[in-house]
């Protein structure tokens, strides 16, 4: 039977196994690394706008949706939830603006400083790690989280269905009226979370479905590409995320959110600094840095911050 635990129906898995949900891991991994291929193709070849299988922020923002809820049932109080969050958020991060400077300038850092707190909505001229925007829409999750959970939204799923529903016409409607691709994304954003949510809710039911299925179905997802439904894109990310399989033999180390973070400040040295024009000079320098990089920043940044939760 599940918990009642301040006012929400928490799923009681006994497993340590499925309570870790090692699927995340490997999700998170896909995600991040067709985020690096989205943004490093066009740069070599701009005739090329590859937009990836699956739109990779809302995906991120609904695996989001489903762990940031589980850890706010876990914590006790918002401030555990608060410190938490910003143990895993803020170290990388500062890494990343480090990274920007010793790499190229101030300017650069200032940029990638205001890409990140106006959530992309101010274009800094010059060059950026413009992927930080999207950690300013994260951040307004954890304080929506909070405001839904302390007026007891999470007390009856009704609500966060409602709130998808809402979410989910408002963002038809920006996206019928042709608005700029940031502001439609943008718009994909809440529904994606609500479908995390609701995905933790009914996690208990999704689970006796087996771990097979889900994989299947963000397969499908992904050979229909982005122009399948975005709250289909969510929810086969998640449902994949916390199926309970862990696909890869070994424990991966959780260097998604690197990848993700600092990806933009290699790429733009290896092309704009170093002059690398090749694709495939472009992809093995790539690899080559970032791999390095990612478990360095794991382990002795992200890492040891993380034990202080």
């Amino acid at each position: 039977m599940p918990l009642i635990r301040k006012g929400i129906c928490v799923p009681q898995i006994n497993s340590i196994k499925l309570t870790r949900y090692p699927g995340f891991d490997l999700v998170r991994l896909l995600l991040a690394l067709e985020v690096v291929v989205a943004h490093g193709w066009p740069v070599i070849d701009p005739t090329v706008g590859w937009p990836g299988f699956i739109m990779a922020v809302p995906a991120f923002l609904a695996v989001s949706g489903f762990l940031l809820l589980k850890s706010y049932a876990t914590s006790g109080s918002w401030v555990i939830f608060t410190k938490k969050r910003a143990l895993r958020i803020f170290p990388a991060l500062v890494t990343s603006f480090v990274l920007g400077f010793l790499l190229f300038d101030r300017t650069f850092v200032e940029a990638s400083f205001i890409m990140w707190i106006s959530g992309g909505l101010y274009d800094f001229p010059g060059l950026a790690n413009a992927p930080v925007w999207s950690l300013a829409w994260e951040e307004l999750a954890y304080l929506c989280l909070a405001l839904l959970w302390t007026v007891g939204a999470y007390k009856k799923p009704i609500f966060i269905w409602a709130l998808l529903a809402v979410s989910s016409a408002l963002s038809a409607y920006v996206v019928h009226s042709g608005l700029s691709p940031l502001t439609q994304i943008l718009s994909f954003l809440a529904p994606a979370f609500f479908v995390g949510n609701l995905t933790y809710i009914y996690s208990l039911i999704l689970l006796k479905l087996g771990n097979i299925l889900p994989w299947l179905f963000f397969i499908g997802i992904c050979w229909w590409g982005t122009s399948s439904p975005p709250v289909l894109q969510a929810f086969a990310t998640v449902w994949a995320g916390m199926a309970g399989r862990q696909v890869l033999p070994v424990r991966i180390p959780d260097i998604s959110y690197g990848i993700y973070i600092y990806h933009m400040p290699v790429l733009l040295y290896l092309t704009v600094v170093c002059g690398v024009t090749s694709a495939v000079t472009l992809i093995t320098l790539m690899i080559a840095t970032l791999i390095p990089l990612c478990l360095a920043s794991w382990y002795l940044i992200e890492k040891p911050f993380l034990r202080l939760k």
